[in-house]
């Protein structure tokens, strides 16, 4: 009663105010629902589902499989918290700093939403050694003799592949996207192929996995006609032949053909031929850069062929130099004085 009495006071004297009205407390979403959030915008933006399921597959292998930072409510996290993830993500990937990377990157952009949207005040993923560029493993470039015996081990029915990746530069994608209506005939002689598109893995509503064909931007630098090597012509001429249409490499029973099976199919034909265990179909793209450099092509060039926009990436980490190649140039140079001189 003496509050019911004061309140009427208050009202008489004109001082009464109601009681403010106490909104519901806002639910903080946790690391992990601000990163599926994310995804979902990138979805709703138009972003290709190829990029979508490298995303996901980033998120899921380096951020969401982190409980202690995947079930942090943003505004619980902290930098500490962050970096002691990315310690953890660096030990447990250790030959991926690339992608170690991009996870710090995605981890950064979904904790840029909560920011956005008045949960945090502040990003707290500001770890400077995640910034930093990775070192990447300084690759030996393989021989010839190598890459040749890699093919010659490898089923007939794939050598074709093969050759595509360890001597023309393709990536294991865009060589098995190759088709029946990408192979041209050259205005000099000869064959090339075009490379218009990329096959990429990507999981179905079901959760298998699937192989499916992507096409490249028209102005994306990976858009290019690859010549074939001459003394390649009669494999791949003989291959082509027996394909009457749809993908130049399938599986006996006409299938597309995985990545990871084209991969263990490439190993097993490695370990056959005792070549390096470290050399992967992409090591090619090495051989061939190197080897188009010391034929005179510019790294402009080079690009064109190998469908790399970076020539950094190209001169950097690409190119290479052949153990014999120094002594070459050195048999080259003499200390004799060609010149005439006139006579006083």
């Amino acid at each position: 009663m003496g509050w019911l009495s004061s309140v009427r006071n208050q009202i008489d004297l004109g001082t009464w105010s109601a009681p403010e009205e106490k909104k519901p407390a806002q639910k903080i979403p946790t690391v992990a629902e601000m990163v599926y959030h994310w995804l979902d915008q990138c979805r709703s933006s138009g972003l290709r589902a190829t990029s979508l399921a490298t995303y996901t597959a980033i998120v899921e292998h380096r951020i969401l499989c982190y409980p202690q930072l995947a079930n942090t409510a943003v505004d619980k996290l902290t930098t500490a918290l962050v970096a002691a993830w990315w310690v953890l993500v660096v030990k447990d990937h250790p030959d991926t700093p690339d992608r170690n990377k991009r996870a710090y990157g995605k981890l950064k952009a979904a904790l840029g939403l909560a920011v956005e949207y008045g949960y945090i005040g502040v990003n707290p993923v500001q770890v400077s050694a995640a910034r930093r560029t990775p070192r990447r493993k300084n690759k030996t470039l393989p021989t010839t003799s190598q890459l040749m015996a890699i093919m010659s081990h490898t089923p007939e029915r794939y050598q074709f592949a093969v050759c595509m990746c360890l001597f023309h530069g393709l990536r294991v994608g865009e060589c098995l996207g190759l088709q029946t209506e990408h192979v041209v005939h050259l205005p000099g002689g000869g064959i090339g192929l075009r490379v218009e598109g990329t096959l990429q893995r990507l999981k179905g509503t079901d959760g298998r996995m699937f192989m499916q064909w992507q096409p490249m931007p028209k102005t994306q630098a990976g858009v290019r006609t690859v010549p074939v090597l001459s003394e390649f012509t009669e494999l791949v001429t003989r291959h082509i032949a027996g394909v009457p249409s749809g993908y130049l490499t399938t599986t006996q029973a006409g299938n597309i053909v995985m990545d990871t099976s084209f991969r263990s199919i490439f190993n097993r034909a490695k370990q056959s031929a005792g070549a390096p265990m470290e050399i992967t179909p992409h090591y090619g793209r090495n051989w061939l850069i190197t080897r188009l450099a010391e034929a005179g092509a510019t790294p402009k060039e080079i690009g064109r062929v190998l469908g790399q926009e970076d020539v950094s990436t190209i001169v950097g980490v690409y190119m290479k130099v052949r153990e014999s190649r120094p002594a070459e140039l050195m048999s080259r140079i003499t200390t004799t004085d060609t010149t005439t001189q006139k006579a006083v």
